[in-house]
């Protein structure tokens, strides 16, 4: 393996612990975040829909749904239309952390660009899409 994915392996490593130690400290798993996220962009979405954007399995969504239902951040209901279908609410709990969330997501990236000037940071971010979008074509 060549030094730059063995370095981005690293990074991604080090991204995710930093992450899940923050998270943990508002009794949050790695993932949950990214659910809580898109709740409180589009409150109420579908399995599916969620399945979609998280880019995740069905059967890990809904044990990360069963689990946060547990814990009082979301809850599901049925679709209006096709009882079937369950939608993903955020609870008032699920609101409130969305607030931590935002507070935890700015420290990660503080952290990550500690010590970084404003020209490297904008070269870091197109370096990285780059990467991304060379992985995506």
């Amino acid at each position: 393996m060549d030094n730059i994915g063995k370095e981005l392996i690293k990074l991604f490593k080090s991204h995710r612990n930093f992450l899940a130690a923050k998270l943990s400290e508002i009794d949050l798993f790695p993932g949950q975040d990214g659910l809580l996220y898109h709740l409180s962009v589009n409150d109420g979405q579908t399995m599916s829909e969620l399945v979609e954007k998280l880019k995740i399995q069905h059967a890990t969504l809904f044990t990360m749904v069963e689990r946060m239902a547990k814990s009082n951040l979301v809850k599901k209901g049925k679709h209006e239309t096709d009882k079937r279908t369950s939608r993903i609410f955020l609870t008032k709990k699920g609101k409130n952390t969305i607030g931590k969330l935002s507070v935890i997501w700015r420290e990660t990236e503080n952290q990550l660009l500690k010590n970084f000037s404003a020209e490297e940071k904008k070269t870091l971010v197109n370096l990285l899409t780059k990467i991304n979008n060379n992985l995506n074509k």
